[in-house]
């Protein structure tokens, strides 16, 4: 499907491919002479397209206007209510053209913001629809603002994970007091020994001296008695009445 023909004459052909480049950047499907296949005949297939395309932009020139076919495709455009029209070198559109605007693009090199251009492009957004390139084009999405809840039913968003970390320093804290225990105490055991091994390596205490015994006291000898008995039968010794101290021990001088 062809969107735009254009008609013009050859001796305009820069000032055309510009123009033709630009309407294909827009996203129209663009049919000039240019693609005329060899093996067909120049009028059929002109024919041809000015009927599918949507709208035929005629440049006009002082070449242009006096070409019989530029002359011929814009009544045949004309008829179909699909002309549009652009003048270069201040050249107006021929009778009976002339009674129909135009947008003169003579000082025109391709810049978008050109009057003659803009004019153009207005024209055939009317008659082929708005560009497709710029149709595709994301319009910006306007993000609302957020709104917060009121101030005085606010509530600051709670944050578990910082307790969690929290607790998990915590709990890393004991085990690692835990472990340096066990560390310490498991030092200790090698370097010393298992407790058996201890209780074999440790000296015998030391025997404490006997206390000195006292000395024993010294024995008194008994002193002699003399008893008074009364006279019996008995032996002689009796009789007297005495009796034989006895015999005394020997002091000895010596300590028990």
């Amino acid at each position: 499907m062809v969107d735009v023909f254009i008609s013009y004459s050859r001796a305009n052909r820069d000032i055309v491919c510009r123009l033709a480049d630009a309407i294909g950047r827009l996203g129209y499907v663009v049919w000039w002479d240019e693609e005329l296949p060899a093996h067909l005949s120049y009028g059929e297939v002109i024919t041809a397209k000015i009927v599918e395309a949507r709208a035929t932009l005629v440049v006009w020139s002082a070449e242009s206007a006096a070409s019989e076919w530029v002359r011929a495709e814009a009544d045949m455009a004309r008829n179909q209510k699909k002309l549009i029209q652009t003048s270069i070198d201040d050249c107006p559109p021929p009778l009976p053209f002339n009674q129909i605007q135009y947008a003169a693009i003579g000082d025109w090199a391709g810049e978008d913001d050109h009057p003659g251009w803009r004019k153009a492009k207005a024209s055939l957004a009317a008659l082929c629809g708005p560009a497709p390139v710029e149709a595709i084009e994301p319009a910006p999405i306007a993000v609302p603002a957020a709104k917060l809840p009121p101030a005085a039913v606010y509530r600051p968003p709670q944050r578990p994970a910082r307790s969690r970390s929290r607790a998990h320093r915590l709990a890393g804290v004991t085990i690692a007091a835990s472990l340096a225990v066990i560390l310490t105490v498991g030092g200790l055991v090698l370097l010393k020994g298992p407790p058996s091994a201890q209780a074999s390596a440790a000296p015998a205490p030391a025997a404490s001296p006997a206390p000195a015994q006292a000395p024993a006291p010294a024995i008194t000898p008994p002193k002699t008695v003399t008893v008074d008995l009364p006279v019996g039968s008995g032996d002689e010794a009796a009789e007297s009445g005495e009796v034989e101290p006895a015999e005394e021990a020997p002091e000895t001088g010596s300590d028990y």
